[in-house]
């Protein structure tokens, strides 16, 4: 076990990693009723089926809720800080946890529309980010 503050990439999440360092947003889905989800799973949480494909999400969503992280508790939050920590809900009907980017704290607002990007942090590892639509 690492001290990451990330997932360690494994066989079960590789696609969402890949997915990543292509710059596309790759997450689960049901092939038998068409529910995404969010982490890995191996089993649908709608209809219990295992019949789950890794597809290419929109990336579209709204922010539901935010929290700010004001200290450095991993080397990765170096120079980063204030983290800007943010629950997303995606137009494919999950939630899933990211960083907003490019965007004062002081004009985050519940509600807006995001879109995914990707940060490529110093270490390598991409992950995705989401910042305000246009």
């Amino acid at each position: 076990m690492s001290d990451a503050w990330l997932p360690e990439p494994s066989t079960a999440n590789a696609p969402f990693f890949e997915g990543a360092r292509d710059r596309i947003l790759r997450l689960q889905c049901c092939e038998d009723c068409g529910s995404w989800t969010f982490p890995v799973k191996d089993r649908c949480q709608r209809c219990g089926g295992t019949n789950i494909e890794w597809r290419d999400a929109s990336g579209a969503g709204t922010l539901y809720s935010y929290g700010m992280l004001h200290r450095v508790y991993h080397p990765r939050h170096e120079g980063r800080l204030p983290l800007i920590l943010a629950n997303i809900d995606l137009a494919e009907g999950i939630r899933i946890p990211s960083n907003l980017v490019g965007i004062s704290p002081a004009d985050v607002r519940i509600g807006m529309a995001l879109t995914v990007d990707f940060e490529t942090l110093p270490d390598g590892a991409v992950i995705p980010v989401f910042r305000p639509a246009d």
